[in-house]
């Protein structure tokens, strides 16, 4: 959203997200293919973890399974478990928003010749024909989503499942979203960056809802002219009790948790991020 440099001058300390403003734009071209540059980054684990600490989870994925199971990857980003797990010879089917994302993973498995289904979609309107052997949810993909979207996700996988199929998500802790929401207020200079390709600064502002378990953060990317844009994100927190039963109204019951060793979430995120099959 374009606005005046006046209106964060004036703004109500309030964070008052427009219906639209929930989720950062991950379906824009050109916000994705930035976005793909920090998921290909070995640097940082902020879009994507390092390829390290994916290989380990996919080693503990692939002990899950029978052999050349159907597996369903949603959010799977540029691909990098899809890749790995076919590689293994399981048959994967990644889904995402991202235009540039998805380009690159079709890239990816057609020079490496593996036949992997790549759909360009928002997971919360997709709907496979075949059901699967076992869907995954990775890098607190299901917090960004309201808590009627949640259900109605877990609820979606808990359909396309086979009668003895397994759903893996990995989910941020309450006390992690809640941390986010009650950060301080920052800004940076950036020569480039995720929400603008040219020179500026990002403001970032974030709040915390005690009622609806909900932070949310805007960003003003303020370029060189002064044009000001706006972004915002919110994520939805989930006590452990809480993942339970909304898995368990859907239908599953928890089998594994596994530990920081079993199932590594990279340094940034430890103690932060946590899965259930």
């Amino acid at each position: 959203m374009m606005m005046d440099i006046s209106a964060v001058i004036f703004a109500t300390h309030r964070i008052r997200l427009l219906p639209d403003e929930g989720k950062i734009p991950w379906d824009e071209p050109a916000f994705s293919q930035r976005m793909l540059e920090n998921h290909l980054s070995q640097d940082h684990d902020w879009a994507s973890r390092r390829l390290t600490v994916i290989e380990q989870q996919v080693t503990w994925i692939t002990r899950q399974l029978p052999g050349g199971a159907r597996i369903l990857d949603l959010g799977c980003g540029p691909g990098f478990y899809t890749r790995l797990l076919a590689e293994r010879g399981f048959h994967c089917t990644g889904v995402d928003f991202s235009p540039a994302s998805i380009t690159w993973a079709r890239q990816q498995a057609q020079a490496a010749n593996l036949n992997i289904d790549y759909i360009q979609q928002d997971i919360r309107t997709y709907h496979p024909t075949e059901p699967f052997d076992f869907i995954m949810m990775t890098f607190g993909e299901l917090n960004v989503f309201s808590a009627a979207d949640a259900q109605s996700l877990i609820s979606h996988c808990a359909q396309w499942l086979k009668p003895d199929g397994k759903l893996l998500v990995e989910v941020h802790t309450f006390d992690e979203v809640k941390r986010q929401g009650m950060a301080q207020p920052g800004w940076q200079r950036c020569p480039h960056g995720l929400f603008l390709a040219e020179p500026h600064l990002l403001l970032t502002e974030n709040a915390w809802d005690e009622e609806a378990q909900t932070s949310s953060t805007q960003f003003w990317a303020i370029a060189e002219n002064g044009c000001t844009t706006r972004f915002g994100s919110q994520m939805k927190a989930w006590r452990d009790d809480e993942y339970i039963s909304l898995l368990g109204d859907a239908g599953f019951t928890v089998l594994q948790r596994p530990d920081s060793h079993t199932w590594p979430v990279g340094e940034t995120f430890a103690g932060k991020l946590f899965a259930l099959l």
